[in-house]
């Protein structure tokens, strides 16, 4: 349950979840058309690993209980699980052996980028609404 006080916020989570989402399945889909269901599987690897670690994190953070300790805690608690759900999905697919590993790491750095790019994007437009 997400106990963020500002309802923006936890709107902004939501979009970048669902950002990353689509993203994902766009690059699968991308790589199922020119290359293949391995690449294309691999690629939905990849993203759907960013996409994960990034709920748990924003779980975590958005979980917090008023007081900068707390928020503090949450927060490197979050990036710890958010670490160890990436290396740990990541083990998963080594395991497999049958990963393409262009196909995974680009869709994985791309749920990345759009962690950072939708809180720009937003941004730029409510600054240019004002």
């Amino acid at each position: 349950m997400l106990l963020a006080r500002d309802a923006g916020i936890r709107r902004l989570a939501g979009e970048i979840l669902l950002v990353q989402a689509a993203t994902t399945i766009a690059i699968a889909a991308v790589c199922a058309l020119f290359w293949g269901r391995i690449v294309a599987l691999s690629a939905l690897a990849g993203g759907t690993t960013g996409l994960i670690a990034n709920a748990v994190m924003m779980w975590m953070v958005l979980g917090a209980k008023p007081g900068a300790a707390t928020a503090l805690g949450r927060l490197m608690f979050g990036q710890l699980l958010k670490v160890t759900v990436t290396v740990s999905l990541l083990f998963i697919v080594v395991r497999t052996g049958k990963a393409s590993w262009p196909a995974l790491l680009i869709a994985y750095a791309a749920t990345l980028f759009v962690y950072w790019l939708v809180p720009v994007l937003r941004h730029r437009t409510r600054r240019a609404r004002d």
